[in-house]
């Protein structure tokens, strides 16, 4: 009886082939470790459409590879080695890959004959996860109905799908890391950077970094993930629980935007120092309303590791032009619709005039990219009792309906919080961690969320042009400084998190705890 093992390369870049740490790469040490447990013969490597250098291992290549050609071939390799009695599963970009715990894993699969067997609590790339060469087939059969891409989360999501099937056992880890969102991997720039800082730190293995993340949250905070820009001053509602008429008066009234050049320069920044990252638009305004949308979308596009999400009322959209981009470009627009209410009279009391061109307009995009388009109600008293026929109505068309959090920005607007879902104990704001704002001048606040109250107006009268609410602070001008520093400069802000000292407006906010894309 002996192990066998696939390596999953099909997603491999760059960060998995350079040295990590001052020693070899992500790759090579996944392969020296995989070879230890499973030996020579025994191991093959899946690759993608980039090659990789130097694989040392015999390769199966495809261009695309989905979980249920994973599992195909996971089943011929297994058929070709009748005497194995488990399958190690490991990707090409975990450069902690832990042999004591993948050891500790195989003895937890040997004694109780599990068929799928994985750690559980632990940031991603410490575990390899096992399955049992006997339940292949029936998985490449369940995969073929319910697919899902090769990615990182691939196999568990096959599982998920008949889990009530299949005997699973799991190891914990002694400290639940999950809630930290760290990811030491040699998948992208970013994570690519954590790996190294937690190395560096001393870390070697599962224990050591359960021993030490908690207590080093700086670790979680390298270049950005999640970029807001504002292209539009213009708004076509001034929704009652929004902060952006009691900012500037009535937003139906504005016309300014950003120009195209001026975005692009920001976006080629950003690709010098991210490399990957989520750009949304808009901040505040309406994406719509940028006269020129399509150059923007051209400006994030042309950058191959950016995704881009739109946030839209669904007012104001140029005939076919959402439709186009939509199409063209697939899963790298993700379109978030903001609805709230499927009731009239409720949409009407949030948000005004609209609802019928707004759910025409998400149907219209769910009819040409379904997987893209999301319906989003923002969750509060004032539509609590109406939220779940909102849900059941759009769940009928599409999977993707967002029930967001309610946002009281520092505690400026009424409390309309339907549940407190706040941790018992604070953590640093991950808005700091991963984020960066820009205004639509360029201006940098520390966060999104960070608005002060400052003037007399109440921001309930959208006529009332007094502004009552602002960001009090302003750390940078992407357009005079540059996108890295004004990241820097937002550093500071999360170093005081870091040691539990939370500057005003920081205090009175609850989103510290909430995650963007």
């Amino acid at each position: 009886m002996y192990t066998l093992a696939i390596i999953n390369a099909a997603l491999a870049n760059e960060y998995s082939h350079a040295p990590f740490a001052g020693g070899p790469g992500s790759y090579e040490r996944v392969r020296k470790l995989v070879l230890q447990l499973a030996g020579e013969g025994r191991v093959i490597v899946l690759t993608g459409a980039i090659p990789l250098p130097d694989p040392g291992l015999p390769t199966v290549s495809r261009p695309e590879w989905s979980m249920k050609a994973v599992l195909e071939e996971a089943a011929v390799f297994a058929s070709r080695h009748p005497e194995a009695e488990a399958l190690l599963y490991v990707h090409a970009d975990m450069p902690f890959l832990d042999s004591a715990l993948c050891s500790s894993l195989l003895d937890l699969h040997r004694r109780y004959r599990s068929e799928y067997t994985f750690a559980d609590g632990y940031p991603p790339g410490f575990a390899s996860e096992i399955l049992s060469p006997r339940v292949l087939p029936n998985l490449a059969e369940l995969a073929s109905r319910h697919d899902a891409p090769a990615d990182r989360d691939g196999l568990f999501a096959v599982i998920q799908k008949d889990i009530n099937s299949y005997d699973i056992e799991t190891e914990l880890s002694p400290v639940d890391l999950r809630g930290l969102r760290f990811a030491p991997l040699c998948d992208t720039k970013r994570n690519k950077q954590s790996a190294e800082a937690l190395y560096a730190l001393g870390a070697r293995s599962a224990a050591d970094t359960t021993r030490l993340l908690p207590d080093h949250p700086e670790l979680l905070r390298t270049i950005p993930a999640f970029l807001w820009v504002q292209i539009a001053g213009y708004c076509p509602q001034a929704c009652t629980y929004c902060p952006y008429p009691a900012m500037v008066g009535d937003p139906r009234l504005l016309k300014g935007f950003m120009p195209v050049e001026q975005f692009r320069i920001v976006m080629d920044e950003a690709a010098m120092l991210c490399d990957d990252l989520v750009v949304d638009l808009s901040l505040w305004g309406e994406p719509s309303a940028h006269p020129d949308f399509a150059s923007i979308v051209a400006a994030v596009m042309v950058h191959p590791r950016f995704t881009l999400i739109v946030e839209t009322s669904g007012l104001g959209w140029k005939p076919g032009l959402a439709e186009d981009l939509a199409g063209r470009w697939g899963n790298r627009i993700q379109w978030i619709v903001s609805l709230d209410d499927a009731d009239p009279a409720g949409y009407a009391s949030l948000r005004g005039d609209g609802q019928r061109e707004a759910t025409a307009f998400a149907d219209r995009l769910i009819s040409i990219s379904k997987a893209t388009v999301h319906v989003q109600a923002v969750r509060m008293h004032e539509n609590e009792e109406r939220l779940e026929a909102f849900y059941r109505g759009w769940k009928q068309k599409t999977d993707k309906v967002i029930i967001q959090k309610y946002d009281a920005f520092c505690r400026t607007l009424p409390d309309r919080t339907v549940a407190d879902l706040s941790p018992l104990e604070r953590l640093p704001c991950r808005h700091l961690a991963r984020d960066l704002t820009i205004l639509l001048d360029g201006s940098v606040p520390p966060c999104r969320h960070c608005l002060v109250e400052t003037g007399t107006g109440d921001g309930k009268d959208p006529g009332d042009t007094r502004h009552s609410l602002s960001y009090d602070h302003l750390v940078a001008n992407v357009f005079e400084d540059g996108l890295e520093k004004a990241w820097n400069a937002t550093g500071a802000w999360y170093g005081r998190h870091c040691v539990a000292d939370y500057p005003e407006p920081c205090g009175q906010c609850d989103e510290y705890h909430t995650f963007n894309a």
